[in-house]
């Protein structure tokens, strides 16, 4: 490689891009005023009405307030969004925010969901706008004739027998169908597609609200989203020149979801390779099916699985939707960023109610497998006191398996009841305690240059986000180090089983009462990305699960069991709980054999975190006594250190004698005091058999950082350093 190769190879390095191996000199050096690539962002509502100078003062209130990064969010203007003057006041916000050394994140589309264009596909290619599955049934009488001319929107027709269920597509190929009707009771079934959409609240609507009047787009059809990221980012790219990877640090999208059985023109044949079989017998089974639906604000109406033909088929048409959607808008957006060197930031809809997820987004960690920065939204009610939470920990594992450093929450939108700055402390310590490192804040700019509301007026905020700032710094260095992967029954939700929901809630959350860390891990996690290591099994970060924990699940696929039983085999532990899963899935769900065999496996009766459970687990990383459930931590492996961040989440203080695994020989502990930027002396620290004794003294909803620095064990850092 010439020496001008290497030159620009390290030009493009951006450290808050990459899973890091730093000494903790190094995170000491800034973590007082960490660089503005680690800030928190505040939500800026934009547009050229804007002038210079007030553009000047909404950054300078905000960098006065210790938030130097911004998610720049069009509004109606006087200009249109994608519109050359929308884009003559993009630079003037970049050279703005470049002036004072800030960083800037742009909405992937003139307002939310994501996927409109600022209205282009519905002006432009309505052609390429959202569909929806549904179907039309029509009575037949047995010996009589039936003709029809099949209108464009019409994907086959189909003869159903009432008394059987049994379906048989018609020959439709001359574009109509002429068919005498047998004997028995029969109906006629039109699977069609129909343009449908749900509201966005878009830069361009004619009155700024949030209406139909632009659609979303196919977000299945590559053809839509290519021309989505032509329109959008590189018009983008355009505008910012060189500042792209500099001032500007990427895109972040927003809820990008369906809401219904979604349909495109590329389905059937994307079915067919991925499935092996026809869909369209089983269209009027699909089209009326529903699942994940909400009886009110954070409730689904419970259901029981089934797991009948037409069911099975619907598992296989979800499961193809949403790799299409993964695949083909977030995948796309993904890899446009990564290779204009930037990052996407990304969260989607339902994100603390799984079964409502399954219907408007698929799966999760399908959505974030090409993503940046996977993301969540704290809104509403959703993190407070009075309900279990975990759910952040969704966005940070998403990250953790993918191999990248940060995962984003968008914070305190319609938050009820508004939170007072003590609130918003508790609430931003639990994101960042379940591994959330970049915090939005909205509402935070008011609106255009209105003034700052709620606890962002309080004269205690400055020193709250130059905490958050250093806390989001650290936890995002170094590698996660959580050795519990729990299986998220992301297909079971296709069944439509709800109580398969609350079995995965409630291991997670006991897990995390007895202090033991965990990541969600998905199908694709067990079947295809984590690589067995000696008896780990590692992900794309260089992290290790010494063991993984079964929700009494409907289906799971032949390649995750598979590697399940090698990992079993070669020393990690392997729990289910409940009853073997179902269903083992090949290629499909139609044709899936079950229940599964998990002789080689343990089985525990019930979904409980039980003394045996967790003593079949790995060692932990912290032990307290006496013992609590108020005690949440955060663990990062750095090159020659220990990372711990821990927080009280109760409304008792807290004292106990904790003891913390070190990854080597540890040689001195540390305060790292977040809300001052100050590092000393740990007192009354005490070092044995790779482990350090802490006296930990909390009060209620406080956090400590301790940073433990160690001769590194070789064993270890030659996985980890990998």
């Amino acid at each position: 490689m010439s020496l001008l190769m290497v030159s620009s190879a390290l030009a493009q390095v951006r450290p808050w891009q990459q899973i890091s191996d730093p000494a903790a000199a190094q995170l000491a050096a800034h973590f007082a005023a960490p660089p503005p690539e680690y800030s928190a962002q505040f939500d800026w509502g934009f547009s050229d009405r804007l002038t210079r100078e007030d553009v000047g003062r909404v950054l300078e209130r905000s960098k006065s307030a210790n938030v130097q990064a911004a998610f720049v969010e069009p509004k109606r203007g006087n200009s249109p969004y994608l519109s050359r003057g929308y884009f003559e006041a993009v630079k003037v916000v970049v050279e703005e925010a470049r002036k004072r050394n800030m960083r800037l994140w742009f909405d992937d589309d003139g307002g939310y969901p994501s996927g409109f264009a600022g209205g282009k596909f519905t002006l432009e290619r309505p052609d390429l706008r959202m569909m929806a599955l549904t179907s039309q049934r029509i009575p037949v009488t047995s010996g009589q004739p039936y003709s029809y001319q099949l209108a464009r929107e019409i994907i086959c027709v189909l003869a159903v027998n009432r008394d059987t269920g049994a379906s048989q597509v018609l020959d439709s190929s001359s574009g109509a169908v002429n068919w005498t009707v047998p004997a028995g009771n029969w109906e006629i079934v039109l699977p069609h597609s129909v343009f449908r959409s749900g509201p966005t609240r878009s830069a361009n609507n004619s009155n700024g609200a949030k209406t139909g009047e632009h659609s979303l787009m196919d977000y299945l059809n590559p053809e839509a989203n290519r021309l989505f990221d032509q329109w959008t980012f590189e018009a983008y790219k355009q505008a910012i020149g060189d500042e792209l990877g500099k001032t500007v640090l990427g895109f972040r999208g927003d809820e990008p979801a369906f809401g219904f059985n979604p349909w495109s023109p590329v389905l059937l044949a994307e079915f067919q390779k991925r499935k092996g079989y026809d869909l369209r017998p089983y269209l009027a089974a699909v089209a009326s099916i529903r699942i994940g639906v909400g009886t009110g604000r954070g409730r689904v109406a419970p259901m029981k699985p089934n797991f009948d033909e037409g069911h099975r088929a619907f598992a296989d048409y979800c499961d193809v939707w949403s790799d299409l959607f993964g695949e083909n808008f977030f995948g796309t957006e993904g890899k446009w960023c990564a290779e204009n060197h930037v990052e996407m930031q990304m969260h989607i809809e339902h994100e603390e109610i799984l079964p409502q997820l399954a219907i408007a987004d698929g799966d999760f960690f399908k959505c974030m497998r090409g993503i940046q920065v996977p993301g969540i939204d704290a809104i509403w009610h959703q993190i407070w006191h009075d309900v279990v939470a975990d759910f952040p920990k969704l966005a940070s594992s998403a990250a953790h398996l993918n191999g990248h450093p940060r995962a984003m929450c968008e914070a305190f939108a319609a938050y009820n009841p508004a939170p007072d700055l003590k609130e918003a402390g508790w609430i931003l310590n639990h994101l960042m305690v379940n591994g959330i490192n970049r915090i939005e804040y909205m509402g935070m700019g008011g609106r255009g240059t209105g003034p700052m509301r709620g606890f962002y007026g309080d004269p205690g905020f400055p020193a709250v986000a130059a905490y958050v700032n250093r806390v989001c710094y650290l936890l995002g260095e170094g590698r996660p180090t959580a050795q519990v992967g729990v299986y998220i029954p992301s297909s079971s939700y296709w069944f439509g089983d709800t109580a398969v929901d609350a079995s995965f809630l409630a291991i997670v959350h006991q897990l995390l009462q007895h202090q033991r860390d965990l990541d969600y891990v998905d199908e694709y996690a067990l079947s295809k990305s984590l690589k067995l290591q000696g008896k780990e099994l590692v992900n794309l970060s260089g992290q290790a699960y010494r063991a993984v924990l079964i929700p009494p699940v409907d289906a799971i696929s032949k390649a995750a069991l598979d590697h399940l039983r090698a990992f079993a085999k070669a020393g990690g532990t392997v729990i289910f709980f409940g009853s073997a899963p179902k269903l083992v899935m090949d290629r499909n769900f139609l044709t899936a054999t079950g229940p599964a065999d998990i002789s080689w496996a343990t089985l525990e009766p019930a979904p409980e975190i039980t003394p045996q459970v967790l003593a079949a687990l790995p060692t932990p990383d912290v032990a307290t006594d006496p013992a609590t459930s108020s005690l949440k931590y955060n663990h990062r492996r750095l090159k020659d250190a220990d990372l711990y961040f821990f927080f009280n989440e109760g409304e008792q203080p807290l004292s106990l004698k904790t003891t913390v695994v070190n990854s080597g020989t540890a040689l001195e502990a540390q305060r790292w005091d977040a809300a001052s930027g100050k590092i000393e002396p740990w007192p009354g620290a005490t070092f044995a058999n790779g482990k350090t004794a802490l006296p930990l003294e909390m009060q209620p909803w406080g956090t400590r950082i301790v940073v433990i620095s160690s001769s590194p064990a070789p064993a270890l850092s030659g996985r980890i350093l990998k």
